[in-house]
Order: structure tokens, then C-alpha cells, then sequence
């Protein structure tokens, strides 16, 4: 899951007896998106890739790392502080990566600019990214800083104003389907000024406004055929049939509702505490509760009940985004300050 606020990547893992959680520093980290392949993390000016490496960590628990002395000078730390400093951090990064059962390996980034990256996702076209900045969706080239592909019907031209905060998109087939804005206005920020409760679920291929309203919606997504969505304001989350055009609420929790995943019947939501805003006018659930809670539910969808939770205290009070991760329990990332990137070296040989 993403944590912007505290500005990390957070990894929740279990050996089979006990959680543990396991943060990676990022610059503002908010949408991800993983599968049996990759992590994609969308950051404060950049998307990185991420692709898993079995391979390279059965090397690195047979031993492959715990000797560098065989490796060319020029991989090497030469001042002997330096290289002193380099041996216990390797040391300590060989011991966590030992107890994975996946590892991800830094592979790519892309540099977008300050878009305000919000969802992500792979289709049939690529990578897609919520770009808020710019009030559209776009996909990712190595050309440029973005390729913008659509925009609500009601935002007159590409500029850098954040106009109606959108921010979330569902995917359905490979393409993205549904999107959240905070309202439907057509100037500068005008979603932290005024009325809050202007919020809308969007279809982009008829442009239709579904669902108008609502109080800060995030995260919308697809799940056996129905559209759920977060109206984070209200710490509700809302299930919507795009044949029937009606909504239910599945479930009010007492925090900020933003992140979903889908996941073996299970609803993952994750929560935030309320914190001081750029919206002027306070939401309704900062006075609904003395205290609001960050972290992850667990919601079993069969009777919309509660059947587990994630609680943090603590640095983090912001959740952004939530994936899983498939056929992994305890995996292990390496971002690029890592001092293992350096001696790993995951390559094809066609010679």
C-alpha cells in the first residue's frame, strides 16, 4: 500500500506466525499497481517499474552476494569507510531478502513531471495514469512527459490547473472505464473552494455523469460487474449497477475511505485519518467521529461484515492506494539506493 504523507511504500508481509511490516521510501508514492511480474508505483514526479526476480533471489539465498571479493574493482566501493558502511548495509539487506519469497527489482522510470499522479493501471495500451494536474488520462512514453487520452466533457483545454481534481479510474477490459472527480467545474483549483459535496463517478465512453453529490469520491473499480467507489468524505463505500443505475452503501468506517482491491470475496479499503485539508470547507466525517483511524479493512463482501483490519499508529495516517501481490506472502522490494543493485545483475545471454 502507499502512504504519501509518510512518504513510503508499505509493504505488509507474514512469515505464517507473525505480520510484519516492511516501508520503502519513496517521494510521495500514490497509485500502484501489481501482478505475478511487476509493481508499477506512481511517485511525486516520476512512475518506477519494478519486476520480480526469483531467479536472482534463490542466487542470493544460496550465497551469490556474501562475497564480493571475486567481482571486478570497478563495482567496488574503493575508500575503506565507505566500503566498511556498504558491507553492513549489504549484510543487513542479504538477511531480509533471505526470508522473502519474492523479490522485485528495480527495472525502469519514467519521468512525467508533477502531474499528481493518482491511479494507475496496465491495459491493452499500456500504462495509464490518473493526471490530475492536467484534469485527464493519459498513458506514459519515453517521448514525452505524458500522452493525454481523455478528459471529462466539461474541462475546455490542457493546462496545468487541476481544475476538477480528477483522481480516481476503474479499468474494465483492458481499458479504463469509469473515473472520480470532486466536482465538474472548469478553473484553477476549483475543487478547494466552496460546496464539497460536488463530487462524480464518470463513463468515459458515454461521458455520462453516473453518480453526482458525492463528497470527495476516490478509488473506483470494477468487481464482478458492479462499480464500487469510496466517498471518502463520508467514510462510506457505495456499490453502483451501471444496468439497474442504482446504488447501495456496502459499508461506513470510521476514517477518510480511499484505496480498494478485490481480492477472494474480500474488500480491502483503506482508511486515513482525517487531517487538515486544501478544501476549505471540512468534510462531514471530521465531525462525525473524536477519532478517525488509518490503515486497512477487511470487508467480506457475502454480508458486507468486518472480518479484519490493519491499524496504524504512529508516522502514518495517510493510506493513498492498495494492491496484492500474487502467490507471495513475504515479499521483498529493492528500490535504487539500495546497495545490493549494484552487485545484482539480472541479464539474457545471446551470445
Amino acid at each position: 500500500m502507499t502512504s504519501y504523507q509518510s512518504a513510503r511504500l508499505i509493504l505488509v508481509r507474514s512469515d505464517g506466525e507473525t505480520i510484519d511490516t516492511n516501508l520503502k521510501a519513496f517521494p510521495r508514492p500514490m497509485g500502484i499497481y501489481a501482478d505475478e511480474n511487476h509493481i508499477t508505483l506512481g511517485t511525486f514526479n516520476q512512475v518506477l517499474e519494478f519486476k520480480r526476480a526469483d531467479d536472482i533471489l534463490e542466487s542470493i539465498k544460496n550465497g551469490s552476494l556474501d562475497n564480493t571479493g571475486n567481482f571486478s574493482t570497478k563495482v567496488l566501493e574503493k575508500d575503506k569507510e565507505k566500503m566498511q558502511e556498504l558491507k553492513e548495509q549489504r549484510d543487513e539487506e542479504i538477511a531480509e531478502v533471505r526470508k522473502a519469497d519474492a523479490l522485485y527489482l528495480p527495472r525502469a522510470s519514467l519521468t512525467t513531471g508533477m502531474i499528481n499522479i493518482h491511479d494507475i493501471a496496465w491495459g491493452d495500451e499500456g500504462l495509464w495514469v490518473v493526471n490530475s494536474t492536467f484534469s485527464c488520462l493519459s498513458t506514459l512514453s519515453p517521448d514525452n512527459s505524458f500522452v493525454a487520452r481523455w478528459k471529462p466533457k466539461f474541462i475546455s483545454k490542457l493546462v496545468p490547473e487541476d481544475r476538477c481534481h480528477l483522481n480516481g479510474m476503474a479499468m474494465l477490459n483492458g481499458k479504463p472505464k469509469y473515473v472520480t472527480t470532486f466536482n465538474m467545474e472548469d478553473s484553477r483549483d476549483s475543487w478547494s473552494e466552496g460546496r464539497i459535496d460536488y463530487g462524480t463517478l464518470i463513463d468515459i465512453d458515454t461521458d455520462e455523469i453516473l453518480i453526482e453529490g458525492m463528497i470527495m469520491p476516490h478509488s473506483p473499480k470494477v468487481y464482478k460487474g458492479e462499480v464500487y467507489v469510496c466517498e471518502s468524505g463520508l467514510g462510506v463505500v457505495w456499490r453502483y449497477n451501471p444496468i439497474t443505475k442504482e446504488k447501495a452503501q456496502v459499508v461506513k468506517l470510521q476514517g477518510f475511505t480511499r484505496g480498494l482491491y478485490f481480492y477472494g470475496g474480500v474488500m480491502f479499503v483503506g482508511l486515513s485519518q482525517v487531517r487538515a485539508s486544501e478544501i476549505k470547507t471540512p468534510s462531514p466525517i471530521s465531525t462525525m467521529y473524536d477519532e478517525t483511524y488509518a490503515g486497512v479493512w477487511m470487508i467480506n463482501l457475502e454480508d458486507n461484515t468486518e472480518i479484519g483490519h490493519i491499524k496504524f499508529d504512529g508516522d502514518v495516517d495517510q493510506i493513498y492506494d492498495i494492491a496484492i501481490i500474487p502467490d507471495s506472502t513475504m515479499p521483498e522490494l529493492l528500490n535504487v539506493n539500495s546497495s545490493l543493485t549494484r552487485h545484482i545483475f539480472d541479464f539474457r545471454d545471446e551470445i
